[in-house]
């Protein structure tokens, strides 16, 4: 299962994690940005989710990141708001 973890109860700082449902241990992604977005598997192996655009103001672009917490996160699509599948 793939969410969104409150990591600084003083901030808004929101990390992705994988949990491994039969062993309860939780990942953290590689993301290091606050990501306030839904995750969103695209394989077995790869969880995508939006961040706001670098200095543009209501713009978005998506990454994916690898779910065994290694790597780094990968731009996908500029632009685009959601990593739902069509």
């Amino acid at each position: 299962m793939a969410f969104k973890k409150r990591v600084l109860s003083r901030t808004d700082l929101w990390h992705e994690y994988v949990l491994d449902l039969p062993t309860l241990k939780e990942t953290a992604l590689v993301q290091r940005h606050s990501v306030d977005d839904q995750a969103t598997w695209l394989d077995n192996r790869t969880v995508a989710h939006a961040l706001p655009t670098d200095g543009k103001v209501g713009s978005s672009d998506l990454w994916s990141v690898p779910a065994n917490g290694t790597g780094t996160p990968r731009l996908l699509l500029s632009g685009a708001s959601s990593p739902a599948p069509l």
